[in-house]
């Protein structure tokens, strides 16, 4: 094998090991590392057949080669990811801009030393098994430092959310870059100063520096709008709790005179309905007669609410609350915690195909100087786990929790998913 060939089989190698460094934080597809390696294929196979290309010596044809070769592997890197790992295709896109900057780097790095061995009379021959292996193991302790240090970080919470004028400023800079890199590439062909050299590498290691910064604020701008949507959801649901509780305190008067009247009818003029009426009127009287008391004015509210939801929803709601050892969290938290917590159950409960499981169970009582707060519900489906809603509602939750110094522990038990939250009792 030439040292040409060798030289371009090791760069496909660094573009895929570049790529994999961006596909092992985020969700992987079924069988990942079949998918992975057999994308190798293609990056390998296009080196092979663009290495005689190589051999040409002028300048336009060497930089047609260059346009040719980062056009390819950016196309190749970005099928690979968009194929091994759970992401869109700007996603892709992007994290593919990324693999061929990152894979240039680890070649100039190599390159550099290799011409530092020449200059002082010690050239390496880069044919001989333990050049390439050292290339190789750098490569991967390389690849292993750029993982931990900033592939596992750029992605907000194991996604990428790429827009439009992201994806267009990383396409920028990715270009800028490799016009250094082409450009680079002629110098050391023609022996250019070692001061032009180094001008070329500070560039393109601010460029990089760039591009980081450039996802740095758009994550950061992602995270300010959904803590801006958080913050709405957070005090209108606080806001909520004045209108709630006048309902079910106008639901229980009127249920209240339902009765009454229902009584005097049966009491004056028995005859006039038939009593199977009369009954069924009742019935309707005690299920919308659903006030709870549990000791705590703002958690009655909430169960009462909640309980004529999960009627009209098939659902069961089983609570035995002791309400009075939470009066240390204010109305509006209290009831955005218990509302955003039983919503959450409600809508597991609902997914649920058998019937028979949708019950939720809800526990508030005093455990050796602590308030726990149990909540069983239905686990819900896969795919119905990571919506929007549900993230929401966990997230107002922790906030709460974390503001009266509790903890949060979110399980898996069986087909019941159960959301604990301890706090320190306060007197």
């Amino acid at each position: 094998m030439t040292t040409s060939l060798l030289n371009s089989l090791l760069r496909a190698l660094l573009r895929w090991g570049a790529a994999m460094v961006f596909c092992l934080p985020l969700r992987h597809r079924s069988h990942f590392w079949a998918r992975a390696c057999g994308m190798l294929f293609p990056l390998l196979l296009l080196a092979q057949l663009l290495d005689p290309l190589a051999q040409s010596t002028t300048l336009w044809q060497q930089q047609l080669l260059l346009l040719v070769l980062y056009v390819s592997f950016f196309a190749l890197l970005g099928g690979m990811i968009y194929l091994c790992t759970d992401i869109n295709k700007k996603g892709a896109m992007y994290c593919a801009v990324w693999s061929l900057l990152i894979a240039q780097c680890a070649y100039e790095g190599w390159c550099f030393l290799e011409l530092q061995f020449a200059r002082y009379g010690h050239p390496l021959n880069m044919a001989s098994p333990w050049a390439v292996l050292v290339q190789l193991l750098s490569g991967a302790v390389f690849f292993a430092a750029v993982y931990i240090l900033l592939a596992r970080q750029l992605p907000y919470k194991g996604e990428y959310h790429i827009g439009p004028r992201q994806l267009f400023s990383a396409f920028f800079i990715g270009i800028l870059f490799m016009v250094q890199a082409a450009v680079l590439d002629n110098f050391r062909a023609e022996q250019f100063p070692r001061s032009v050299i180094a001008t070329i590498l500070i560039g393109q290691f601010y460029f990089i520096t760039l591009l980081y910064f450039q996802s740095e604020l758009f994550k950061k701008s992602a995270m300010e709008k959904e803590m801006n949507a958080l913050n709405l959801l957070y005090e209108r649901q606080r806001q909520q709790y004045q209108v709630a509780r006048q309902n079910v305190q106008i639901i229980n008067k009127r249920c209240h005179e339902l009765k009454v009247q229902i009584a005097n009818l049966r009491k004056l003029s028995p005859e006039a309905v038939p009593p199977e009426r009369i009954e069924e009127a009742e019935r309707a009287a005690r299920l919308y007669d659903a006030n709870r008391n549990t000791g705590n004015e703002v958690l009655d509210v909430v169960l009462t609410e909640k309980s004529l939801l999960c009627e009209s929803r098939g659902i069961q709601l089983n609570a035995v609350a002791n309400g009075s050892c939470l009066g240390f969290i204010e109305a509006g938290d209290l009831y955005a915690l218990f509302a955003n917590a039983l919503d959450h159950a409600v809508e597991s409960a609902v997914q649920t195909a058998r019937p028979e499981c949708r019950v939720i169970d809800l526990l508030v009582c005093v455990r050796q100087g602590f308030v726990v707060v149990n909540i069983i519900s239905p686990l819900r489906p896969p795919e119905k786990q990571a919506n929007r809603s549900a993230q929401y509602e966990l997230k107002v939750i922790r906030r709460i929790v974390q503001k009266y110094k509790g903890t949060l522990t979110l399980e898996e038990q069986g087909e019941f998913f159960a959301e604990k939250i301890i706090f320190p009792l306060q007197k």
